[in-house]
């Protein structure tokens, strides 16, 4: 247990559930940090929570805020909720705040959690992915270094799920962040669909996401969400490639030529061993006080956290700028098909929604039932 003197962020969770847990845990191991609250509307979840990490429990977000000194606001609830509990957050004067992926499924929420977060200069950073892992931060730096050369194509093997939070939200990285000017898109299943997965009997859905994305800059992204045995990206230089086999995974590859002859194709690249870490399907494993392991991703998006509070510098891991803009893109690419039309950006309707799957709209206690929920929730910690 940490004394008062040692934490200097009091973090105040917001949903305590099967991933807040986790993401919670993370926080309480950083050195500066400690949960100091938590709010959930669901009491054995609170009750659970607060018996673990030994501290007082609320049934709203507002009860907290109004009862605690919050410097660091945990919201990892299911996406309905989400905006509110950000823009509340950011109103209650936190310094910072994480929340979970898919941002949410509204543009003008999008806008309004950003706008509320930047006007009060407090960080933002959103979703445990991949594209927050020092490898992939150093993957972007190499690119826009100029490592493989000029960057010109990006090919993306995704259906851009979720917002695009995976594969368009990476492609943007790549393209060291250039705004997009135009798309070409089309969907899977239905164009007029608001929805990725049907929700009731008798709905459409969208389906996958795919398309051609112009950037500012040049670069272009080819991104298809067709039946293709890997679910990766392909960063496309004059003098090499970066490429993965999983949006979701470790296991970067960095391939360059030798010497200054010409490239005219993969045949005069060479892999470069040692830059990345290699794949692994190891599980994550407990520590000595029963904890399963918040994964390389959550302890990182803690780390740069608490950097920019100390340092005053930016976030380097996802933050909920970057996942407005993947949804916007992602939006932007269903609007082409609609309009049978190249589509700008910035879009100009900010009404426009993409609501994730089912699961990530709503509570997973209320889809899977009790029992199921219960297992889940054991698997944080031993008893």
């Amino acid at each position: 247990m940490k004394s008062s003197l040692e934490v200097k962020y009091r973090v105040g969770v917001i949903g305590c559930g099967r991933a807040g847990t986790g993401r919670a845990r993370a926080f309480d191991l950083h050195p500066l940090c400690a949960v100091a609250a938590i709010a959930d509307t669901d009491a054995d979840n609170l009750a659970l929570g607060c018996e673990r990490f030994g501290v007082p429990g609320y049934n709203t977000w507002e009860e907290m805020f109004a009862s605690e000194e919050i410097d660091i606001a945990m919201p990892v609830l299911p996406v309905r909720p989400n905006a509110d509990a950000v823009v509340a957050s950011a109103e209650a004067g936190v310094k910072a705040i994480f929340c979970e992926k898919p941002f949410t499924n509204s543009l003008a929420d999008a806008d309004r959690m950003v706008e509320t977060c930047s006007s009060r200069e407090v960080h933002i950073a959103s979703g445990v992915m991949v594209s927050s892992h020092p490898d992939y931060q150093k993957a972007y730096e190499l690119a826009a270094s100029g490592e493989i050369g000029e960057v010109r194509r990006i090919n993306l093997y995704e259906n851009n799920a979720q917002g695009g939070c995976h594969g368009l939200n990476l492609a943007r990285k790549f393209a060291a962040k250039t705004p997009v000017e135009t798309v070409t898109g089309r969907v899977e299943g239905d164009p007029f669909s608001d929805y990725e997965e049907p929700y009731e009997e008798g709905d459409t859905g969208f389906g996958g996401v795919g398309g051609t994305i112009r950037f500012a800059n040049g670069i272009e992204c080819f991104s298809s969400f067709g039946d293709v045995p890997w679910r990766g990206i392909e960063v496309v230089g004059t003098r090499g490639v970066i490429y993965n086999r999983n949006n979701t995974s470790l296991g970067l590859t960095l391939l360059k030529a030798e010497g200054e002859g010409p490239v005219k194709g993969v045949q005069d690249l060479t892999v470069v061993e040692g830059v990345f870490e290699e794949h692994s399907e190891e599980p994550r494993g407990f520590d000595d006080e029963g904890w399963m392991d918040p994964g390389p991703n959550m302890r990182e998006i803690v780390r740069a956290l608490v950097e920019a509070l100390e340092a005053g510098v930016e976030l380097p891991v996802t933050t909920g700028d970057d996942l407005r803009h993947a949804l916007e893109i992602a939006l932007a690419l269903r609007e082409s098909h609609r309009r049978g039309s190249d589509v700008s950006l910035p879009l100009e309707d900010r009404s426009l929604v993409m609501y994730p799957q089912k699961m990530r709209w709503y509570y997973k206690k209320d889809l899977h039932g009790k029992e199921w929920y219960a297992e889940q929730m054991a698997k944080a910690r031993r008893a």
